[in-house]
């Protein structure tokens, strides 16, 4: 319990007699959490193990790291004009199959140049807010027409 000293005449009370407050006094609170802090800094170190154990290799592969995504953009600047980027790349739309393959062949090296593997990898086309359905389904058919089966829409997650 903490006392609160106030000059005779000063603040209530009785003549000489000091006013009993309520308000709990922490300093006692923090050096016992400062004292139980460091015996835990100290302490902490002594737990690790030095017990030195041969542990089995493992027979397993590590498993292959995923090919880099390949994005299409779409765009469309109101006045009718599509313009198609593939990653950074602005492309024609005629263009856009062979560019896309190119572009696969590179961000899958595990593909070394099996067209196969190529057209089996995952196309991620997204586009502007703006952008007409057709236009994307323009750009969809390209890459079909090259042998793309997978192709991924992608859209802004606006839940946050």
């Amino acid at each position: 319990m903490a006392g609160k000293v106030s000059a005779p005449g000063h603040g209530g009370g009785k003549r000489g007699r000091l006013e009993v407050t309520a308000e709990p006094n922490v300093i006692p609170f923090i050096d016992v959490m400062l004292v139980l802090l460091i015996i835990f800094m100290v302490a902490a170190p002594i737990a690790t193990v030095d017990v030195q154990v041969d542990l089995p290799s493992s027979k397993i592969l590590p498993s292959k790291r995923p090919p880099k995504p390949t994005w299409v953009s779409v765009q469309d600047d109101g006045s009718g004009v599509i313009r198609t980027f593939v990653m950074n790349d602005e492309v024609a739309m005629d263009d856009l199959g062979p560019k896309t393959f190119e572009a696969v062949n590179i961000n899958t090296p595990s593909a070394a140049g099996d067209e196969d593997q190529i057209l089996d990898t995952r196309v991620y086309i997204r586009a502007q807010t703006e952008t007409q359905y057709k236009n994307v389904m323009r750009v969809m058919n390209r890459l079909q027409d090259r042998g793309f089966t997978k192709i991924a829409l992608v859209a802004e997650d606006r839940r946050r």
